[in-house]
């Protein structure tokens, strides 16, 4: 492993278990074994440290998104977007279980995640719509709701993996997909 691969392995543990404000550039370096120096050569600031790394970790989950959500029907859609979320922690539980512990508090990562969702909401939309809900936007949203919930809820260990499996069957159920 490189030296800055290192430095993002540390400070994505050190961001999540204190968060990025309580973090120092200092003991990112020594959970890193690398100088303070050496963080400084390769991101500038601990801002563009943390922002690189948010990048990195969204470039990944829209890489697995676009994998993962491969339907041409739209109720498959549905059934896939359902389970994304699960999916997405599942290949990606520190980077995410970082995003829940920052993101309340954190401009940058709020500002990668709103670009990450801003399509989904559309395509929801236009799913239900296919899908002759009445209220497609109003159904787009309580999915949005419900799969942003759920996510959370798992990397914060309040709900397991069985339990969020559990979810998904039942609104695929009471969506009939």
């Amino acid at each position: 492993m490189s030296k800055k691969q290192d430095i993002l392995t540390a400070s994505l543990n050190l961001f999540t278990e204190q968060g990025a404000r309580a973090t120092s550039t200092k003991s990112i370096a020594l959970e890193a074994g690398v100088s303070e120096a050496l963080i400084f050569k390769h991101f500038g600031t601990k801002d563009n440290l943390l922002e690189d790394l948010i990048k990195k970790g969204y470039v990944e989950a829209v890489r697995i998104t676009n994998q993962f959500l491969n339907a041409e029907k739209e109720s498959d859609f549905l059934a896939q977007f359902i389970e994304l979320p699960l999916h997405l922690v599942t290949n990606q539980f520190d980077f995410w279980r970082m995003q829940y512990k920052i993101l309340p508090l954190n401009q940058i990562a709020q500002h990668y995640h709103i670009n990450f969702m801003k399509p989904s909401r559309s395509r929801l939309i236009e799913t239900f719509e296919a899908l002759n809900y009445p209220q497609s936007e109003t159904e787009a949203e309580i999915v949005l709701l419900l799969i942003d919930n759920l996510w959370k809820s798992f990397v914060s260990e309040r709900l397991s993996a069985e339990t969020c499996e559990e979810i998904i069957l039942l609104l695929k159920k009471k969506y009939g997909v």
